[in-house]
């Protein structure tokens, strides 16, 4: 039997333009650069995407699996050319040499930049294309936090974005897209695309899908989907970092009905435009967050998140204005982390364990928001930093932070790490003895994605609005390459053309 020859590759970063911190190879290189057969090892049983395109192709019997490239860096700032070529060359050499395919799976993000190219995946895709011909079905899933552009659309009707935030469902649109590419290429099912760009860049900090307006968007989402002749909805929030024309939100329809598809899509795109205003919001400074932190009352540890120094969302992990007012407080039982410091991990393992080090904590890479902390403490522990994941965001999924140091401050103890990293899985913190869940005051590295693993085990969450790269407040960039006027920077009216006549205003 001929067998059908499916590809499967992950080419993911998430760009900040004002990011003074370039993403080089090397930062793919630490946190994941797997070749052919590596990826085996690397994604099988993990809840990512490429996890969910292994699941699914290893239980059909006439398909053989094509293992090509799975590059990956934590969100920073623009990935230089230098990087993109590396990566893009060896994923164009390893579809070369795989031969024939029948069909290819394609983890991306959809929020890349870089220093050359403004949107590096539809580039990317293009070349993928010239390639494979135009009749390879190709599938790929999406970040929510996605800039889609129509060129993405041309190359693919079938992009697959995540329907959760913090996203915990990486694995099912893994799984959606490799089942949609199997019934086009075994079963001849064509499928269209329907797709609407808002003129609007919503902050991300409120884009969860718990509750607020992106939780609205997503269960119409899913009603959409119920519809005959729908097959897939996705939301897109958008980067608002990424200084690019095509930033910002979207609605993607994926139909077996072209016409079906057009109403959802321009449905969908009038109801994300008239929630938008539930997008913004004003959060305490850190004095105001600590003050608040110290009036509650609560068995269970309360988190106050550096959302602006999220590494997730491009951050550098080593601001200090939190880490400082937390210092000088000096409050017993709490833990902050886990801060950017490979100067101090290094410092601390030159005394040792059990002994004292003066420090200079932090404020490296951005010093603009805030000065390295000057202080004296005590070396705890030290580790390599490897640990896994135990869920639910990326559960399974092996980090490497590039060594660890537990130091105490006081009161306080912080957690040091050798890269940038959000404080999104409490094994960050476990792996070198610290037991989040047993402190009064948790002060973050983080946004939205640690809420999957940490609402178990804390109480009341406070977003403090610190000075950083990844500030909610998007008037403090200075944009140039976006399309204008948008929201929510300009105050704009808006036009959707619904069921092909009537016109609905916003």
């Amino acid at each position: 039997m001929r067998k059908h020859r499916i590809g499967i590759a992950f080419f993911y970063h998430e760009s900040h333009s004002f990011s003074p911190m370039k993403t080089e190879i090397e930062q793919f290189r630490n946190e994941g650069y797997f070749i052919g057969d590596e990826i085996y090892d690397a994604y099988t049983g993990t809840k990512t995407e490429v996890g969910g395109f292994l699941d699914v192709l290893k239980q059909v019997e006439d398909v053989e699996i094509v293992p090509l490239l799975c590059a990956a860096a934590v969100p920073s700032g623009v990935v230089s050319t230098e990087a993109y070529s590396i990566i893009e060359e060896q994923m164009l050499q390893s579809i070369r040499e795989a031969g024939r395919l029948d069909g290819l799976l394609l983890a991306l993000h959809g929020a890349m930049v870089v220093e050359h190219l403004l949107d590096p995946e539809e580039h990317l895709l293009g070349k993928i294309r010239g390639l494979i011909g135009l009749n390879v079905p190709i599938a790929t899933t999406l970040d929510m936090h996605a800039n889609l552009s129509e060129k993405m659309i041309d190359y693919t009707p079938l992009h697959f974005g995540f329907k959760t935030y913090p996203h915990v469902d990486m694995y099912e649109q893994g799984v959606h897209a490799s089942m949609a590419l199997l019934k086009q290429l075994k079963e001849g099912v064509h499928y269209y695309a329907s797709f609407e760009k808002l003129p609007m860049m919503p902050p991300s900090i409120n884009m969860r899908t718990a509750e607020g307006p992106m939780h609205k968007m997503i269960e119409w989402a899913k009603q959409a989907e119920e519809e005959e002749g729908i097959y897939n909805v996705s939301v897109f929030g958008g980067f608002p970092y990424s200084d690019i024309p095509m930033v910002g939100a979207s609605v993607l329809v994926v139909s077996l009905d072209p016409q079906k598809g057009k109403e959802s899509a321009q449905k969908l795109a009038y109801l994300f435009w008239s929630v938008r205003e539930e997008f913004i919001m004003d959060l305490p400074g850190v004095k105001e967050g600590l003050d608040l932190a110290l009036a509650i009352e609560d068995d269970m540890p309360i988190v106050l998140a550096d959302i602006s120094d999220n590494p997730l969302s491009c951050g550098s992990g080593d601001t200090t204005e939190l880490l400082r007012e937390m210092v000088k407080m000096n409050i017993p039982n709490t833990l902050f982390g886990g801060l950017y410091d490979p100067e101090s991990i290094e410092a601390c393992r030159k005394k040792g364990a059990g002994n004292k080090v003066l420090l200079s904590l932090g404020g490296k890479v951005s010093p603009d928001f805030g000065e390295p902390v000057q202080v004296e403490a005590t070396v705890v522990a030290l580790s390599d930093g490897v640990f896994h994941n135990s869920g639910p965001f990326n559960q399974h999924l092996r980090v490497d932070l590039k060594g660890a140091a537990h130091i105490r401050v006081g009161e306080m103890d912080i957690l040091l790490i050798g890269r940038p990293m959000s404080a999104n899985d409490p094994e960050m913190f476990r792996h070198i003895g610290l037991e989040p869940q047993a402190k009064r005051i948790l002060g973050l590295k983080a946004k939205n994605h640690f809420r999957a693993a940490f609402e178990p085990i804390v109480g009341r969450i406070i977003y403090v609005d610190a000075p950083g790269v990844a500030s909610n407040r998007l008037t403090t960039f200075t944009y140039r390459h976006i399309p204008k006027p948008i929201w929510p920077l300009n105050d704009i009216q808006y036009e959707v053309e619904v069921r092909g006549t009537e016109k609905w205003k916003h």
